[in-house]
């Protein structure tokens, strides 16, 4: 097999260990009734057993992405995985509150370390012209892993309690493990693809402190706006149902079918902008329509009241927006990194930037439904995207043209 040809296989592995290992940041909602009847659990605990995943998730993308430009993305994401499995096993048995949430701890690292890893082994594998499938897929990857979780949630949890969502959990986590250890390397030097790309200064980070990969002034931007928009998207996921069973008397069974359409459009519009992408030379400017049009969809969507159909066709449609936004943040990490052995560091930040979006918007936006209603929570979630775009418009989009000529100079 050519050495072109053996590409896919790196690439694609950890793109479907990326998905499979989201099936433990999803497996909560679906479980989360059972556990509450059979555990005993608060609603307080259930929202703990998200943040500590997330958090597990920030902190093994911070130390994460450094230890990956030291040691290899293969060696530090399968010891991640592996840690997850642990904790999967854990969970099944150590059911107390705090036993649920440090297997739940233990559990987020793999999902950090898989996230952290994924851009980096595209761009060593693949040249920015080739990588548009590879990330749009990428970028829609938690959305079919979610889609994958709650398809199969009904069936499970109807011949079973919540240990069946832990076991098929831990089925992903161990495929993941499998793909990783088997599949994913990076090519031998003399044929890495990113080598010459990064928009950074050309110099070796060895002469640096280790906090300087981290502080990539284009990185820092990234994050921030996938803080914004991101933490948005997370807020439209998580009061989508509520906004329109409660406030709108839809049924449980057409608010839920609304939700999945809207999670199809991120997964065609993630895709699709990575095969944009991959052909776009003014990256800024197309991140920048993209997250204008994800606000203006966000100030009107929890004002919405346009019927079953019409709701539908602009979930989708607003779903497609906001589902490109993470693919062109993951694809333009390694670009933005300061040299090439510094990519892990870069892409750390912009996933600091996603998870701490999840873990901040959505609780903001919850504080602001209980206070003031839906149409102020529209408010914050389309302002705080529009201040994503003035910052890509403002600054991002000028420094990285900038940074891309000289490269290229």
């Amino acid at each position: 097999m050519s050495k072109k040809n053996r590409a896919w296989i790196p690439v694609w592995a950890i793109i479907i260990a990326s998905v499979l290992i989201a099936f433990e940041y999803g497996k909560v909602p679906p479980a989360a009734p059972n556990m509450m009847e059979v555990l005993g659990i608060s609603y307080t605990t259930q929202g703990l057993m998200m943040t500590m995943f997330s958090i597990a998730a920030v902190v093994m993308a911070l130390f994460g992405g450094a230890l990956m430009d030291r040691f290899g993305a293969r060696k530090v994401v399968s010891i991640a995985l592996l840690v997850s499995i642990v904790g999967n096993v854990a969970g099944l048995f150590w059911t107390s509150d705090l036993g649920i949430l440090v297997t739940r701890v233990l559990e987020g690292c793999g999902y950090g370390a898989a996230m952290t890893a994924g851009p980096g082994i595209i761009a060593m594998w693949y040249e920015p012209k080739k990588r548009g499938l590879a990330n749009g897929v990428w970028g829609a990857n938690v959305g079919f892993a979610m889609m994958i979780v709650t398809l199969s949630a009904t069936p499970i949890m109807e011949n079973g309690n919540w240990t069946g969502m832990w076991v098929f959990g831990l089925i992903g986590a161990v495929l993941a493990f499998l793909l990783v250890v088997v599949c994913v390397k990076a090519p031998a030097e003399s044929e890495r693809k990113d080598l010459e790309e990064s928009a950074g200064v050309k110099e070796d980070p060895e002469k640096h402190g280790v906090l300087w990969g981290y502080l990539a002034p284009l990185s820092l931007l990234s994050a921030v706006m996938f803080f914004l928009v991101g933490g948005s998207t997370d807020a439209f996921n998580s009061f989508t149902i509520p906004f329109l069973s409660v406030e709108n008397g839809w049924t449980e069974g057409a608010a839920n079918l609304c939700a999945t359409i809207a999670a199809a459009g991120m997964l065609v519009g993630g895709t699709a902008m990575g095969l944009v992408l991959a052909r776009t030379k003014d990256k800024g400017l197309l991140l920048f329509v993209d997250m204008l049009v994800c606000a203006i969809g966000l100030f009107l969507w929890f004002n919405l009241d346009i019927g079953v159909v019409g709701t539908y066709v602009i979930a989708f449609v607003l779903g497609c927006f906001l589902g490109a936004a993470p693919t062109v943040f993951f694809a333009m990490a390694p670009e933005v990194a300061r040299s090439p052995k510094t990519v892990g560091a870069a892409t750390a930040v912009v996933v600091l930037g996603q998870n701490g979006g999840t873990l901040a918007v959505p609780a903001i936006v919850g504080m602001i439904l209980d206070s003031a209603g839906y149409g102020a929570a529209a408010m914050t979630m389309g302002a705080l995207s529009l201040a994503a775009c003035a910052i890509c418009l403002l600054v991002f989009r000028r420094i990285y043209n900038k940074s891309i000529r000289s490269t290229r100079e």
